[in-house]
């Protein structure tokens, strides 16, 4: 009988964990490393449209993901000047319409979720990878502490830093947009009575806008920021030009 392909997954977010799970479930051995020393509750909220939450699905884990969600009955846009309402589109239909509800999560719970659905994967903490070198039948990852491992597949799930990507393609410069967000999370008995804490709303605004939508089964409201800045922009573009700092947009 052939023995289980080992993959090693660089990167223990939801990309990398989300890999995991499919690969386990294909019956592959499974090592995720992760550079940080902990798991711990960092993070904001997430949009899942139906198509995403048809992927959870194929992992076996649409339940769960469920349990964890909020729904809303609307998707409202209102004016960020007086609040007049633009535009209101159901989305409590979408579960007839695309065979999938939409969903609104915290992303730590959605990370426990699929940190507790894995059962043979190996998750490997603080080991920071250095370095990837592919061969003509494996490839190798290398970590700051000096250790090595070898594996039949090497998955780069290590994000906009990603070593893996260096390591097969070279350097790369993400180039900063002049979008800036601010995150927060609120208990939802802390908002306003005002404030329709139930279907959330994006408030549009000149050059920037406000999201609000429960998550936590509707335990928590997550507040998103969105500012365009052409300043920012041109400070970043010469900040870059001087080669003295790298900027970043924010997801």
């Amino acid at each position: 009988m052939p023995r289980a392909k080992r993959v090693a997954i660089i990167g223990g977010g939801i990309g990398g964990l989300a890999a995991a799970l499919a690969l386990e479930r294909r019956g592959a051995e499974v090592i995720v490393y992760e550079q940080s020393p902990v798991h711990s509750e960092i993070g904001a909220g997430l949009n899942l449209t139906p198509n995403a939450v048809k992927a959870f699905r194929a992992l076996g884990i649409e339940d769960k993901i469920e349990d964890i969600g909020s729904g809303s009955e609307f998707l409202i846009i209102r004016s960020w000047k007086s609040g007049r309402l633009i535009s209101r589109v159901r989305r409590g239909d979408f579960r007839k319409k695309f065979g999938a509800p939409n969903l609104t999560v915290h992303r730590a719970d959605l990370l426990d979720v699929l940190r507790g659905s894995l059962k043979t994967t190996d998750i490997r903490l603080g080991m920071r990878c250095i370095a990837v070198e592919p061969g003509t039948r494996n490839a190798a990852a290398r970590f700051a502490d000096g250790s090595a491992i070898e594996a039949d597949i090497v998955v780069g799930a290590d994000g906009i830093h990603s070593v893996v990507r260096n390591s097969l393609f070279g350097a790369d410069a993400p180039r900063f947009t002049g979008c800036i967000c601010w995150r927060g999370m609120v208990p939802v008995e802390a908002v306003p009575a005002d404030i329709d804490t139930k279907n959330g709303a994006m408030w549009m605004g000149p050059h920037g806008h406000v999201v609000h939508y429960p998550v936590r089964r509707g335990e928590l409201i997550n507040i998103v920021a969105h500012f365009d800045s052409a300043g920012l922009l041109e400070s970043a573009r010469r900040a870059q030009s001087l080669d003295k700092i790298t900027f970043l947009s924010s997801g």
